[in-house]
C-alpha cells in the first residue's frame, strides 16, 4: 500500500517508507557511465598512439634528409649550343638541313651567296650584286657532330657576317645546371653522388657533382641588381652546380626541368 505524505505511522520516516523516483536513477546511471568512459579510452588510446608514431616519423625523415641530402628543383639539362653561320655576308642559297635531323662535322649544312662587284658607280665605288655563279656561293660546314637544335634562315634570307643560320648541340655531351641555394653550397663537394630525377622522362639516373661555379646566378645577370637605396631587401642568391649524368642513349631535352638530390657528407 503506497503511503502517502502526512499518513506515515509514528516512529517511521518518508525516506524509509518510500525512496523518491529521482534515487532510482541515480542508481542507474553511474554504472553505464563508466563504460562509456572505458570504451571511449580503448579507442582513442590507439589513435594518439598512431599520431605520435607518425608525427616522430615525419621528423625523423626530415632530419635525415635535410642533413644527408641537399635538394632542388631548380635545375635543367644543359649542353653546349653552337651557332653555325657563314664568315661573310650575302644570301642564303640553301639549308641542307632541319630541326632534328643529325649532322656530322665538316657537313655542308647550308650554301650562302656572296655579293661581287658587278659594276662601278661614279666616284669609283663598286656597286655589289649576285650574278648567279657558282663562285659566289660559299658552302657552311658544321664544326661538330650533333643534332641540329634550332632553324633561324631560309632560303632567300639576308644574313650578315657571322650571323648564325642553325644551331648545333652535341647530344653525347649534356649535363645538369643545378641553382643551389647560397646557404647549401658549403655542404656540397665535388665528386658527391647525385640522383637526377628527369620530369621529361620520369625517370631517376645517377650522377656526380662536377664542378660549383665560383660566382652567383646574378652575376651574369645582363643587369645586375644594385642595392644603393636604403631600402635594402636581403635575397637568398644561388649558385649553380654543374652535374654529370650518365645516360646511355635516353634522349635529354636541352633545357628541359630537373630534380637533383645531392649526397653530402
Amino acid at each position: 500500500m503506497e503511503a502517502r505524505p502526512g499518513n506515515n505511522p509514528p516512529g517511521t520516516s518518508p525516506a524509509t517508507t518510500a525512496p523518491p523516483l529521482d534515487g532510482l536513477a541515480t542508481n542507474h546511471v553511474p554504472t553505464a557511465a563508466p563504460r562509456r568512459g572505458r570504451v571511449s579510452r580503448r579507442v582513442a588510446l590507439p589513435i594518439v598512439a598512431v599520431v605520435l608514431i607518425a608525427i616522430v616519423g615525419f621528423a625523423y625523415r626530415y632530419w635525415y634528409n635535410s642533413t644527408h641530402f641537399v635538394w632542388t628543383d631548380n635545375a635543367q639539362i644543359s649542353g653546349s649550343i653552337i651557332q653555325v653561320g657563314a664568315l661573310n655576308a650575302g644570301e642564303v642559297n640553301a639549308v641542307l638541313t632541319d630541326v632534328g635531323q643529325h649532322v656530322d662535322k665538316g657537313q655542308v649544312v647550308a650554301k650562302v651567296s656572296v655579293p661581287m662587284a658587278v659594276s662601278a658607280a661614279s666616284g669609283g665605288t663598286a656597286k655589289l650584286g649576285f650574278t648567279n655563279t657558282e663562285n659566289q656561293l660559299v658552302d657552311v660546314t658544321s664544326p661538330l657532330s650533333g643534332t641540329v637544335v634550332a632553324r633561324m634562315a631560309d632560303p632567300g634570307s639576308t644574313v650578315a657576317p657571322g650571323q648564325p643560320i642553325i644551331a648545333v648541340v652535341d647530344p653525347t655531351a649534356l649535363y645538369v645546371t643545378a641553382n643551389v641555394n647560397e646557404t647549401d653550397v658549403d655542404r656540397i663537394h665535388v665528386g658527391e653522388p647525385v640522383d637526377v630525377s628527369v620530369d621529361s622522362l620520369g625517370v631517376v639516373l645517377p650522377g656526380r657533382v662536377e664542378a660549383i661555379t665560383p660566382a652567383s646566378a646574378s652575376s651574369f645577370s645582363l643587369i645586375p641588381q644594385q642595392n644603393s637605396s636604403g631600402n635594402y631587401t636581403k635575397v637568398v642568391q644561388v649558385v649553380p652546380v654543374k652535374i654529370s649524368v650518365e645516360y646511355g642513349n635516353l634522349p635529354l631535352i636541352v633545357g628541359s626541368s630537373v630534380e637533383v638530390n645531392i649526397h653530402v657528407r
